[in-house]
């Protein structure tokens, strides 16, 4: 079996000066260098709405707690799966920047990362995280009382 592109071969987490942790390239990306591929079920944890509103409808305690923070947190929407996607490498890590250096392809694969310029090693991996696509069920991802 293939092993998905991760974040691991091109990247460390390090502390941030735009936020928290950030990504920082390793070695020098080129463009158009997929540098990160999601794979269901490999790298990401896809949660869709069904999976949330069972997760919502469960008894209230730390561990929904703690997981809920994790999904608001590090996930985005993925318009494609209908699914909150969850990296579990260093993927989750990227901070936003309005001058970004990685983001979709030309394909908009959501599930895949892509050098847009020449990114250099030990420069911080930054997305545009405006151009990710805007979860439906939005008015859900703080927890609030919807009834459904």
């Amino acid at each position: 079996m293939k092993q998905p592109i991760t974040s691991f071969e091109f990247t460390e987490v390090r502390n941030s000066k735009i936020h928290g942790f950030g990504v920082f390239a390793k070695q020098d990306i080129p463009k158009g260098t997929v540098w990160w591929k999601g794979e269901i079920n490999s790298n990401v944890i896809l949660l869709n709405r069904e999976q949330y509103q069972n997760l919502y409808r469960s008894e209230n305690n730390p561990l929904k707690e703690n997981l809920w923070n994790v999904f608001s947190t590090y996930a985005y929407y993925s318009q494609k799966h209908d699914g909150l996607v969850l990296c579990l490498d260093n993927a989750r890590y990227v901070n936003h920047s309005d001058t970004p250096n990685s983001g979709p392809g030309e394909d908009r694969n959501p599930l895949a990362s892509v050098a847009l310029r020449d990114i250099k090693k030990g420069e911080e991996i930054t997305e545009d995280y405006d151009v990710y696509d805007q979860c439906p069920w939005a008015e859900i991802l703080k927890f609030t009382a919807v009834e459904y």
